[in-house]
């Protein structure tokens, strides 16, 4: 019976601990800029994502879907993209959460660990 209650406690701060992180990715986010434009990802309470240029002659979102914790990764299931990336649409981009603060963290995308980008928070 102590056995079951422990494993319990443990699972039950697991999850806490992963809900409170999820708390903490919900924001506006500058997700990489390049010269004169910025990306910014939209992470949700609801657990949907839209990502989008800085630009005002992009408006509209480049993409969009759902998003969750996966142990250190932030996984983006892409459920809508614009025309030009149709080919996203159904996958998962993963990316690897590393120096996690309140206002900036770092994003490694799991397919290309070459490629580390500091997310800062907007909002």
């Amino acid at each position: 019976m102590q056995w079951s209650l422990l494993i319990c406690s443990v699972a039950l701060s697991l999850g806490a601990c992963r809900s409170s992180f999820d708390k903490q990715l919900v924001g506006e986010w500058l997700s990489g800029c390049s010269i004169d434009i910025c990306t910014i990802t939209m992470l949700k309470a609801d657990h949907t994502f839209s990502e989008r240029f800085d630009e005002k002659d992009f408006p509209d979102p480049n993409y969009s879907g759902t998003w969750r914790v996966d142990g250190d990764q932030l996984v983006m299931h892409v459920t809508w993209a614009d025309k030009s990336l149709q080919h996203i649409v159904g996958k998962d981009l993963r990316l690897i959460v590393s120096e996690f603060q309140p206002k900036k963290f770092v994003a490694t995308p799991a397919e290309d660990r070459t490629k580390p980008l500091t997310w800062e928070r907007r909002h």
